[in-house]
């Protein structure tokens, strides 16, 4: 089957009622003519991943995108790839409730600074595809009873039962919304300005296809689906994975591979793991996805100073399949989820969690399944939770484990807790989304803070150079007692063994054969003792060095 023919019959499928040939119609005139397969690997040792907001640091006079640039530089090839949250006109949410897909704010830059950031890195930009703003023009002409927006929005009846409804809030779903066609109901998956676009409606899928033909005509070439697992609803049902899901992700990696072959498509989950795999299991939908397991789990070794739990997850959970990865992350723009730690974590190893955060200047929040509340995420800056120490540790780990590590701009500065905005704003997750001027970037980067960047920079700049730490190599869990964590990356005699003391006190670990710390740059031997939050990446090829 050809490209164009598994093209037209997902459209079949998820647009009946439609001529699928119409719709593929519509598309290619969006993206244009078919592009060769390309050759080259998507990932390898060399990458890293910086996550940060446009305007994450701000300078008088100068576009945050074009003060992004510059700060960025800084970092050399520390970071292959930059993943810039959302940098279109926004209402809320840090960016994600979109007001047009097609633009850049105005007070963040153009799509000329975009493109100027992505001459000399990679891009990774956010597909907003599950729900727009309450201030959309889709939502005005919703209320005009005008197309397109009268037909692109997802509404229901407060009659229907929708108590099986899974979602990360818990706000109100349905929205009151007067229209000159009478009273309707929008659904809100995330809130009240945040609303559900319908993917029952092929201008969605084109509105979109806009959006993406943009950001590649910007050079960006990591496209990520938020909340991807939430787009397609059928009353009934827990309105999350469902399969119309699974196949409009597929949908969009064929249409990614019609007009960009070398792009990446990444889903965003923050579910378990195995619902996390299920948009990578079949090799047909994403390319990665974000290892929302990871960071709850490293979280807790990292705090209760055990690496048991982490190592039987490493040990037993599912690896992607060939032609996939993981992206693993300590810290982000959201908060660190306890969701994806279902049924790895006891209850009272998620209470032991919140606690350490409440304990550390955070706070928490709730989400909705069915008729109950749950646990659904921590809110505190990794620094403040850890302390620089711990945070390397854990920024260090990521590195060493099979996958492409990502880390948050905030984490990397030390950033502590930002109670003043989170109490300002009014919303948890404020408290790790600081914002500074090129100025007091550089007063808050005291001793401390400065040392940690410093040597992640070094040693990710170490990582590169290392073919054992590619995304894909092998990984091989130890058997040690805990508090260690042993990892074999890669296969002999290019293997590297990681050990890594996640305890509070210094532990000893028997080295058989002399090997090489790449990390500190000695020869060990026999039984050494490991020092609280140290990390050894041992190698037996450079011995003779």
């Amino acid at each position: 089957m050809s490209l164009e023919e598994q093209i037209c019959e997902r459209l079949a499928g998820l647009y009946p009622g439609h001529d699928p040939e119409v719709i593929f119609e519509s598309c290619t005139s969006i993206v244009g003519p078919y592009q060769s397969p390309s050759k080259k690997s998507r990932w390898s040792e060399k990458d890293a991943i910086l996550i940060c907001y446009p305007d994450q640091v701000v300078a008088d006079g100068q576009a945050p995108l074009a003060t992004l640039k510059t700060v960025l530089s800084e970092f050399g090839e520390t970071f292959s790839l930059v993943h810039i949250l959302p940098f279109f006109p926004s209402s809320s949410d840090g960016g994600f409730a979109v007001i047009n897909h097609l633009e850049v704010a105005s007070e963040n830059g153009t799509w000329e600074d975009m493109e100027s950031i992505g001459a000399d890195s990679g891009v990774m930009a956010d597909l907003v595809l599950n729900h727009v703003s309450s201030s959309h023009r889709w939502v005005q002409e919703f209320r005009r009873n005008s197309e397109p927006g009268s037909k692109c929005l997802k509404t229901a009846s407060p009659d229907e039962d929708l108590s099986s409804v899974v979602r990360p809030r818990t706000s109100e779903l349905l929205v009151e919304c007067s229209t000159d066609a009478g009273l309707k109901y929008l659904w809100c998956t995330f809130g009240p300005d945040q609303i559900d676009v319908d993917w029952a409606e092929p201008e969605v899928l084109l509105e979109m296809l806009r959006a993406v033909e943009r950001m590649l005509n910007a050079g960006i070439r990591w496209i990520r689906l938020d909340a991807v697992a939430y787009t397609q609803k059928v009353v009934g049902t827990k309105c999350v994975h469902l399969e119309e899901t699974h196949e409009l992700v597929r949908l969009i990696r064929d249409l990614l591979e019609w007009r960009c072959p070398e792009a990446v498509l990444v889903t965003e989950t923050n579910v378990p793991h195995e619902e996390n795999l299920s948009y990578l299991r079949d090799g047909q939908q994403a390319h990665a996805a974000y290892n929302f397991t990871l960071a709850p789990l490293l979280t807790f070794s990292l705090l209760l100073g055990t690496s048991r739990q982490l190592v039987r997850w490493l040990r037993d959970a599912e690896p992607p399949p060939a032609g996939a990865t993981l992206i693993n992350f300590l810290g982000s723009h959201d908060g660190i989820g306890l969701r994806p730690v279902e049924g790895v974590l006891s209850v009272e190893d998620v209470r032991a969690l919140i606690d350490a955060t409440v304990q550390a200047g955070g706070t928490w929040s709730g989400h909705v399944s069915g008729e109950e509340i749950h646990p659904y995420e921590m809110n505190v800056a990794p620094a403040s939770l850890f302390g620089m120490d711990r945070l390397l540790t854990g920024h260090t780990l990521l590195a060493s484990l099979r996958g492409v590590p990502a880390y948050y701009f905030p984490a990397v500065e030390g950033e502590p807790n930002d109670l003043e905005a989170a109490e300002n704003e009014g919303h948890n997750r404020a408290i790790n989304r600081p914002k500074r001027t090129t100025e007091s970037r550089i007063e808050a980067l005291d001793d401390a803070r400065t040392s940690s960047r410093d040597e992640l920079i070094r040693r990710l700049a170490l990582r590169r150079t290392i073919s054992a730490f590619h995304p894909d190599a092998q990984q091989r869990i130890l058997d040690l007692e805990d508090p260690l964590l042993g990892i074999v990356r890669g296969e002999e005699p290019a293997s590297v063994t990681v050990s890594a003391n996640l305890g509070f006190g210094a532990t000893n670990y028997v080295v058989e054969e002399p090997a090489f710390d790449l990390l500190s740059e000695q020869l060990v031997h026999g039984e050494v003792s490991v020092a609280p939050s140290e990390i050894l990446w041992l190698s037996t090829a450079d011995i003779s060095s």
